[in-house]
């Protein structure tokens, strides 16, 4: 946020010394009016062809110079911050998520989760199914539970596969 506050200040400064050079400057060209009387115009509507061209345009300028840096604050400094939130809320959900679904799996589908995960989240099945000390036919047919739940994504590498673990346990 301190980032956010002094480029406002920068923003809002450069736009006010824009308009008031612009503001003075038409000021030093209709040399028979009075700054008041400039003024006074500019707000009642009531523009006279000797005011230069310059002065109702210095007002508008400023306004859409503020605008614009807003517009710029809210895309650059706002946004990123408001998605870096949310990334955060949805990674502390899929550890909520991850948690409840590991506290349902029994013993032989957590050592098939503990031997993917010691070997990075990606392992043959076959070396899986040795590492867990479990049968092939079960080995596959948890690895097809989990597959179904898309808890692990499953690859046909040669005479076996090669299983991953999804984010949803990761």
């Amino acid at each position: 946020m301190e980032k956010l506050k002094v480029l406002f200040i920068v923003l809002t400064s450069a736009a006010t010394g824009l308009a008031l050079s612009l503001f003075l400057l038409a000021l030093f060209i209709s040399e028979d009016l009075s700054p008041l009387d400039i003024i006074i115009q500019l707000v009642i509507g009531n523009l006279q062809t000797e005011i230069p061209f310059i002065v109702p345009i210095a007002p508008l300028l400023f306004l859409t110079t503020i605008l614009a840096s807003f517009v710029g604050i809210v895309y650059f400094l706002v946004i990123p911050e408001i998605r870096t939130y949310y990334q955060a809320d949805r990674e502390m959900i899929s550890d909520k998520v991850a948690q409840q679904i590991r506290r349902t799996l029994n013993s032989d589908e957590r050592k098939i989760i503990e031997v993917l995960e010691a070997h990075g989240g990606t392992y043959l099945q076959k070396y899986i199914s040795k590492e867990a000390e479990l049968s092939r036919l079960k080995t596959h047919r948890i690895i097809a539970r989990f597959s179904e739940r898309g808890f692990v994504q499953v690859a046909k590498k040669g005479n076996t596969n090669e299983v991953s673990l999804t984010s949803l346990l990761t």
